[in-house]
């Protein structure tokens, strides 16, 4: 069922936990994330995977991180995610498993803009030892398809690596791209208006589309891992 994406009120409610983030205003304002974070949340999150199946033709699975902070290693113990996050992924058990990192779809709503990505944050080990050798033996498609990427707003991830790891050859056309342990793609929509109302799915499915061919690659390579 289509959702009726956020509305204001989510990202009014963003921005005010960014400035007042804390257990007790939480606690107070709890009714109002429910309402206009949660609720609005499930319904896209929902809609967002049944439109990615149907981009993809494979069943789709998501989740939505938690609004709690992971504070056991962070200096910042403020205790709040001040953004909703979601991640879109197939389903299936080549996917499924400790090490096992699909290629997906990425979105962040912030106070103030939209994060979106599509990718894999980290290969698995057998992923990418595939990756690099679909590199070292050619690299011009998956070279290519960050290039046209590139050209139309999209930004690569930062690499992994100070130089290509060891065993990759140095003086290689594609050296820079050996230097990833995994690979997405991002940009920013510098609005959230795009994501209120009943064509928030159909705004965020449409802005994924570019990079359809790029996560069919990283799929491929998955699948062949």
């Amino acid at each position: 069922m289509p959702s009726q994406g956020f509305s204001p009120e989510t990202f009014a409610f963003l921005a005010d936990l960014k400035a007042n983030n804390s257990k007790e205003w939480f606690d107070a304002h709890k009714p109002d994330y429910q309402r206009a974070v949660k609720k609005p949340a499930d319904a896209l999150r929902a809609d967002l995977a049944e439109r990615l199946s149907a981009l993809t033709g494979l069943e789709t699975a998501s989740k939505q991180f938690r609004i709690n902070r992971d504070l056991r290693f962070s200096k910042d113990k403020t205790p709040y995610n001040a953004h909703i996050r979601m991640a879109f992924w197939p389903k299936g058990k080549a996917f499924e498993g400790r090490d096992a990192q699909p290629p997906s779809f990425f979105v962040s709503f912030e106070p103030g803009h939209i994060r979106l990505g599509t990718g894999c944050m980290a290969f698995s080990k057998a992923a990418l030892g595939s990756y690099l050798h679909a590199l070292e033996s050619g690299g011009g498609e998956i070279a290519g398809l960050l290039s046209d990427l590139e050209e139309i707003g999209f930004e690569r991830s930062a690499p992994d690596l100070a130089k290509p790891p060891r065993g990759f050859p140095k003086d290689h056309e594609h050296a820079d791209l050996a230097r990833h342990k995994g690979l997405a793609v991002w940009t920013t929509i510098a609005d959230t208006a795009p994501a209120t109302g009943d064509k928030a799915a159909t705004f965020l499915v449409d802005a994924w589309k570019p990079t359809l061919a790029f996560w069919t690659w990283l799929l491929d390579l998955s699948k062949a891992s």
